[in-house]
């Protein structure tokens, strides 16, 4: 399936290759902003996920879906301002 959900069995969706979690723990994040963001992506929409990272910090989006799936897989992300 080219467009579906990808899921594992635990329910959170798969980290892309290009995605690297670990890099999201030098970068800080509003809390507010990663609790929105980590609703969306348990809710399935990594895209307004990414946007919600993006408009809070201005970061570019390679660096936001890395804070994203860190958020979601429980990866410590700094809280900014």
């Amino acid at each position: 399936m080219l467009w579906g959900k990808k899921k594992e069995e635990n329910g959170l969706p798969k980290i892309p290759r290009s995605v690297d979690p670990r890099r999201a723990r030098t970068l800080p994040v509003p809390a507010q902003a990663q609790t929105d963001a980590r609703m969306f992506m348990r809710g399935g929409d990594t895209i307004r996920a990414v946007k919600v990272v993006v408009d809070a910090t201005g970061y570019d989006v390679r660096q936001a879906r890395d804070i994203v799936y860190a958020l979601v897989y429980d990866i410590e992300v700094p809280r900014g301002h």
